[in-house]
């Protein structure tokens, strides 16, 4: 979709966030006053928590609120190019994976129907691998956050956009919770057998409600999401957030 949608040059399809020694993603200025309100500061630690958004119910016909919520994100940085995956929580903010933007010195954002974004702002979060990404364009629809991590057995849908190619969608079920196999965070994380290739770090896995239960970020024998009551934790903590985002595709470990 992204090959055969979006034939803009780069100047015009993206925000050049300028990259810091190191090839780190540097943080951006702050948008301008005149930028939509929605958008939190470039500097999230010294901001509110984020409130995720619900959206619409109706959609175009073909795809599900979900399906219009995926984002997909390409990182042109240290080790050339890179693509991953996202989805938005509120109007002007999405999560994908820290791996996803680690090291970018420019990020191209585009929707499920080919539409590009203009990225204001990222925070790297340290306690597992999630990113959150603020811009500047509204997005098209929003998830809603499962109230609890889904039980083992629960069914579950991935949807992203695996080896850089369509809007994909595939099913599994919760086979529980283990170990980080990256080693980034402490806490359990959710295993499941929903199918995913490089390219899915950072899509959102569905519950039967349509509402979030994890995201995915690793896989291999396994398919390993963080679990949404992770996520929570991160949005009602900003102080947890690090504008850290050096080339962290190079640690051991698997990466979807």
């Amino acid at each position: 979709m992204f090959a055969a949608r979006i034939a803009h040059t780069l100047a015009a399809t993206v925000l050049v966030l300028t990259a810091a020694a190191g090839c780190s993603l540097a943080p951006v200025p702050p948008p301008p006053s005149g930028a939509p309100s929605a958008v939190p500061s470039a500097r999230p630690a010294a901001g509110p928590a984020v409130t995720p958004v619900a959206g619409p119910t109706v959609t175009p016909a073909g795809f599900s609120d979900y399906e219009r919520a995926a984002l997909r994100v390409r990182n042109i940085g240290c080790g050339g190019v890179a693509s991953g995956s996202g989805f938005a929580i509120g109007n002007h903010v999405f999560i994908t994976n820290r791996h996803v933007i680690g090291g970018a010195a420019v990020l191209q954002v585009s929707t499920y129907d080919g539409r590009d974004i203009d990225v204001v702002a990222t925070g790297a979060v340290t306690i597992a691998d999630l990113a959150l990404v603020w811009t500047r364009d509204p997005l098209p629809q929003t998830l809603t956050l499962a109230s609890s991590d889904p039980a083992v057995g629960a069914n579950v849908t991935a949807i992203g956009f695996p080896l850089g190619g369509p809007l994909t969608t595939t099913h599994g079920k919760v086979l529980g919770y283990a170990q980080d196999p990256i080693g980034w965070s402490v806490l359990p994380m959710l295993v499941n057998d929903a199918p995913i290739e490089h390219g899915s770090s950072g899509s959102p896995l569905i519950d039967d409600a349509g509402h979030l239960a994890g995201i995915v970020y690793a896989g291999g024998s396994s398919e390993y999401a963080v679990p949404v009551e992770v996520l929570k934790d991160v949005l009602a903590n900003p102080s947890a957030y690090s504008h850290s985002a050096a080339c962290d595709g190079v640690v051991n470990g698997p990466r979807s």
